[in-house]
């Protein structure tokens, strides 16, 4: 939680706007000490109904399934000479939210023990919303490939066909091919501040850089 604050990814609720709502969302820790890198990883509970019987995700549009079904994204992975996987860093995270709904999205956290309490609400896209799972991330990445396609077409078509939540599957029937995929993937995603990591691949030499 101590570098949500200096990232940006969350703010402190001053004295004067505490009482524009009451709701905070829930949130808790899960340790998993064999990850090696997010062995402590935050929950954030949108589903935890408030006095009024409801909870956020119960009153929030889910959006829809805009990603291709993973049976089809696996089948087409599976036909790659050359095939790779990575990971979007944080991709949740490099999503900004409309600072009007940033109120839903209270939470509240001491930084020790002895600490005072304080309210934040974040900033980003938070992983336990209904509608991240599903469709705000996606649409996110197919926006994105959209307006980078004239200069990406290859790279924006397997952000659009060959990812699943935030795990790009694809490869190419050459070395040369998917060396190429690799960079400009890469360079189209940082165009929206995406980070690719844990790259993997049948070839070593897909992993050199």
């Amino acid at each position: 939680m101590s570098e949500y604050e200096p990232l940006g990814h969350m703010e402190e609720i001053k004295n004067e706007a505490l009482d524009k709502t009451k709701y905070c969302i829930p949130h808790h820790s899960v340790y998993k000490p064999k990850k090696a890198s997010t062995p402590l990883r935050i929950v954030f509970d949108s589903s935890a109904k408030t006095t009024s019987g409801f909870s956020l995700n119960s009153i929030l549009i889910n959006g829809g399934i805009i990603q291709q079904y993973l049976f089809s994204i696996v089948s087409r992975f599976r036909k790659h000479e050359y095939a790779f996987s990575a990971d979007i860093k944080k991709m949740y995270r490099q999503i900004l939210v409309d600072p009007n709904q940033r109120d839903l999205q209270r939470i509240m956290w001491k930084t020790s023990a002895d600490a005072p309490v304080k309210t934040y609400k974040l900033a980003t896209v938070t992983y336990g919303t209904v509608s991240t799972f599903t469709f705000l991330a996606t649409r996110t990445l197919k926006a994105l490939a959209g307006e980078e396609k004239a200069e990406f077409p290859d790279a924006a078509d397997v952000i659009c066909n060959d990812s699943y939540m935030d795990d790009i599957l694809s490869g190419e029937s050459t070395l040369e091919g998917a060396k190429k995929l690799q960079t400009r993937l890469s360079k189209l995603l940082l165009r929206g501040g995406f980070e690719l990591h844990k790259w993997v691949s049948n070839s070593p030499e897909l992993l050199k850089d």
